[in-house]
């Protein structure tokens, strides 16, 4: 089981702090997710776990990961846009939807890092 491992007890929980502070930041601007919260869940995450520092590396990703999961709201509001309020032809659809899911998928992996240079400050 996945769990039974201390990196994620310790990636949910930074995860868990910066998360309410990214839904925050989102829901006011409509158009930003703030990247401090998803810094500081990390540095939490690896000044809480005691282990190797390789492993503390990927509890910070983690919680990044975790924190960050309002971009998931901003993707649905982007494929609303890209669908339902400029249309056009199908394979312009497609070709915007894959930006937009490239996109959000490169954000998650920037606040990982982000979160891991937290989670290695945090030691």
């Amino acid at each position: 089981m996945p769990l039974a491992d201390d990196s994620w007890r310790y990636a949910i929980v930074g995860g868990l702090v910066a998360f309410p502070f990214t839904t925050v930041a989102y829901w006011q601007t409509g158009s930003e997710i703030g990247l401090w919260p998803v810094v500081f869940g990390g540095l939490l995450a690896g000044y809480l776990y005691e282990g190797p520092s390789a492993v503390r590396s990927r509890v910070g990703f983690r919680a990044g990961l975790i924190g960050a999961l309002p971009m998931l709201w901003f993707l649905g509001d982007a494929l609303w846009l890209v669908h339902v309020e400029i249309g056009g032809s199908i394979a312009l659809r497609s070709f915007q939807t894959a930006i937009a899911v490239v996109i959000v998928a490169a954000m998650f992996a920037f606040t990982g890092l982000a979160a891991m240079v937290g989670s290695r400050v945090g030691d």
